[in-house]
C-alpha cells in the first residue's frame, strides 16, 4: 500500500477525498475534532462556502489538517469551503443521526474534564450517576468507557485508572496519588452544582470567582497599578490555594510581581485575605467542597453541649400515674 504522504499533490488530494467519502472514515475524523471546531465545520459544510475574518484558527485547524474543510485568500479575503465530497458523505451520515450520536459523545467528554477538574478522580460508577441525575439520555459504563476511552488516546487531560476516572497528571507519579487523595476525602459528600455550573468546568482554565477572590483582587489593585498582572497573580494564587500551598509561598509571587507592603498592618490584611480564599476554595481532597462548607455542615450536624446548669425537675408522687405511660402508679413503676 503506497503511503498518501508520498504522493504528489494532485493525487494525494484525491486519494484523501476518497478516503474521507467512507463512512466509518469521516465518522472517525469528525469524532476527533472538538466542540469548537464541530460547530464550525456545520457552519461551512451548510453553505456553498464562508467568508469570514472573525475566526480564530482553534476553530479550524484539525479539521484543516485532516481535509474536511479548506481555507484560502482570494483578494485578501478569508475563505473556508467543505468540498463538495465530504459534504455529500457528511450528509449521508446525518440521515443516520450522526449529529446527535456526536453531541452527546462530546457531553459525556465535557463531564468527564468537569468531573476531574472538580474532584481530581471520580469512580466510573459516581460518574454514570452523576451524569444521569443530570441528563434526560441515560448511560451505563458500558457504553461509557468506550467513548471516553477514544478521548484519552486524544490528550483529553484525564485517563483511568482502576475503577475510576482521574487527572492524566497522576501517571508522573504511576498515579501513587490517587489512593492518597481517595484516603483524604472518605467520608465526605461529594459536591454537586447545578448542570449549567458543574459544565462550566468543563473549561481546564474555569474556577469559581467567589466574593473572596473579588476582595482579594480589589486589595491588589489597590497595591498593583497594572490590572493585568493583577488576574495573573489571583490565577496563581488560586491555583495555590488547590494545592495546598504555605502562606510564604503566597509572599513570595508577591514579591516576584514587585509589591511592596508599606507596613505591617498592610501585609496583615493582605495575608487575611489570602487565608479568606483558602477557606473557600473547591478542593479535591474535600471532594469538590470549600473548607468553609465543610466546617459549616460539620458545626450544623453537632449535638448540643448539655447545659452547666441542671433542669429543675418536679418531683413525681409515688402514688401518681407513671410518666412513661404504663398506666401504673410511679411506686409500682419505674419508682420502684
Amino acid at each position: 500500500m503506497q503511503c498518501c504522504g508520498k504522493l504528489p499533490k494532485s493525487p494525494l488530494i484525491s486519494s484523501i477525498a476518497e478516503t474521507l467519502q467512507q463512512a466509518d472514515n469521516l465518522r472517525t475524523c469528525l469524532f476527533a475534532i472538538d466542540e469548537t471546531e464541530w460547530d464550525f465545520f456545520q457552519r461551512v459544510a451548510a453553505k456553498k462556502y464562508l467568508q469570514t475574518g472573525k475566526v480564530y484558527i482553534d476553530s479550524y485547524s484539525t479539521s484543516q489538517c485532516l481535509g474536511l474543510l479548506q481555507s484560502f485568500y482570494f483578494e485578501d479575503k478569508l475563505f473556508f469551503v467543505v468540498p463538495d465530497e465530504i459534504k455529500a458523505a457528511y450528509r449521508k451520515l446525518v440521515k443516520t443521526g450522526f449529529p446527535e450520536e456526536k453531541r452527546f459523545r462530546d457531553l459525556l467528554n465535557s463531564y468527564a474534564i468537569a468531573a476531574v477538574s472538580l474532584y481530581g478522580a471520580i469512580s466510573q460508577d459516581d460518574f454514570v450517576a452523576l451524569f444521569n441525575s443530570q441528563n434526560d439520555r441515560q448511560t451505563s459504563i458500558d457504553e461509557m468507557f468506550p467513548i471516553l476511552l477514544t478521548y484519552v488516546y486524544m490528550d483529553a487531560g484525564y485517563c483511568f485508572w482502576d475503577e475510576y476516572i482521574v487527572d492524566s497528571d497522576f501517571e508522573e507519579d504511576d498515579f501513587q496519588g490517587v489512593p492518597r487523595l481517595l484516603a483524604k476525602r472518605k467520608g465526605k459528600p461529594r459536591y454537586t452544582p447545578p448542570r449549567d455550573e458543574f459544565l462550566k468546568y468543563s473549561d481546564w482554565d474555569y474556577y469559581e470567582i467567589t466574593p473572596q477572590l473579588a476582595a482579594l483582587k480589589s486589595h491588589l489593585s489597590e497595591l498593583i497599578s497594572d490590572p493585568e498582572p493583577v488576574l495573573d497573580i489571583l490565577d496563581e494564587i488560586h491555583d495555590m490555594c488547590a494545592a495546598g500551598a504555605r502562606m510564604q509561598e503566597y509572599f513570595d509571587l508577591l514579591d516576584s510581581a514587585g509589591v511592596v507592603f508599606d507596613n505591617r498592618e498592610q501585609a496583615g490584611v493582605t495575608m487575611r485575605l489570602i487565608v479568606d480564599v483558602q477557606n473557600n476554595t473547591r478542593l479535591w481532597s474535600n471532594y469538590g467542597h470549600t473548607p468553609s462548607e465543610l466546617s459549616a455542615a460539620e458545626k450544623s450536624s453537632l449535638l448540643p453541649f448539655p447545659s452547666s446548669q441542671p433542669r429543675r425537675v418536679r418531683k413525681i408522687g409515688r402514688n401518681e400515674p407513671c410518666p412513661c405511660g404504663s398506666g401504673k402508679k410511679y411506686k409500682n413503676c419505674c419508682g420502684r
